[in-house]
């Protein structure tokens, strides 16, 4: 079973947030903003957005019955950072940014499988 989910986070002179998009073919589950706060960094609020995306899927996996251990989960956000940092590819070196890695790791290990992609800006599906 194959479900793919969006990320993103901001920050602009109003505040920092994080948005997700999970969604199953062409059919959209969840679509969530939430408002972080104004003392983080984009960089964590793009962790941020991930964690609670991953986190909600979670939720609605376990409502539907629906077992992650059968979930193929195709990621896709706009932060070349977090993704080449989950990936592997660059060295996480901040201590805030390590914690919110491993913590995304730790809930990727409840799929079956997982992918995790760039994708330029204009191509996030979520804002």
């Amino acid at each position: 079973m194959k479900f793919e989910l969006y990320f993103d986070g901001n920050k602009t002179p109003e505040g920092v947030s994080c948005s997700y998009l999970i969604k199953n073919k062409d059919r959209v589950l969840f679509e969530e903003t939430k408002i972080l706060d104004s003392s983080l960094t984009v960089p964590e609020a793009e962790y941020y957005g991930l964690i609670y995306g991953i986190e909600k899927f979670l939720e609605y996996s376990n409502s539907k019955n629906i077992n992650s251990k059968d979930v193929e989960l195709e990621i896709y956000g706009d932060s070349q950072l977090v993704v080449k940092q989950i990936n592997g590819e660059y060295e996480c070196k901040k201590p805030n940014l390590r914690v919110l890695r491993s913590k995304v790791k730790d809930l990727l290990k409840d799929f079956l499988s997982y992918k995790i992609f760039w994708i330029p800006r204009e191509k996030n599906l979520v804002r």
